[in-house]
């Protein structure tokens, strides 16, 4: 990946319909070039091309994260499987493994606050394995600039 491709990524960030030809433009190089350079980085799994939709205006204008520890007494509990259980659950927008004194974070979007709780007591803990939760509902939030990844 070179400074073109990174441009490239650089303007679809901005806006995901951009036009080709902006692009070209404001990249220098011609339409065709800038096809074959996305239809790689698409190929190759760099980027990803698809819809986002704003959950807020779907009717989920809450969001939380919830803390989850899993039952490590029992051998019978694989961690990877009782995530894919989760991330099954209405609401469940990303489930992470993680290392420190938690075994997952979930980002869930919810409704309201008695969706959530449906959520969390009827669907999430009736998981096996799920040990204990922790909610935490979030007030607001800040975006980074995704293009220092770049």
């Amino acid at each position: 990946m070179d400074d073109k491709d990174k441009k490239i990524i650089g303007h679809l960030m901005d806006n995901g319909r951009v036009k080709l030809a902006f692009i070209s433009k404001k990249v220098g190089l011609p339409i065709t070039t800038v096809h074959n350079r996305l239809k790689r980085l698409v190929s190759q799994g760099i980027i990803a091309i698809r819809a986002e939709p704003d959950r807020k205006k779907l009717g989920y204008g809450l969001e939380s994260y919830v803390l989850v520890n899993i039952d490590s007494s029992s051998k019978n509990i694989d961690q990877t499987k009782t995530a894919e259980k989760i991330a099954k659950i209405k609401g469940v927008i990303d489930v992470v493994i993680v290392t420190g004194s938690k075994d997952m974070i979930l980002r869930i979007s919810s409704k309201d606050i008695a969706d959530l709780k449906e959520t969390v007591l009827k669907h999430l803990r009736d998981i096996e394995g799920v040990a204990s939760t922790e909610t935490l509902v979030v007030l607001d939030e800040m975006h980074g600039d995704k293009k220092k990844l770049l």
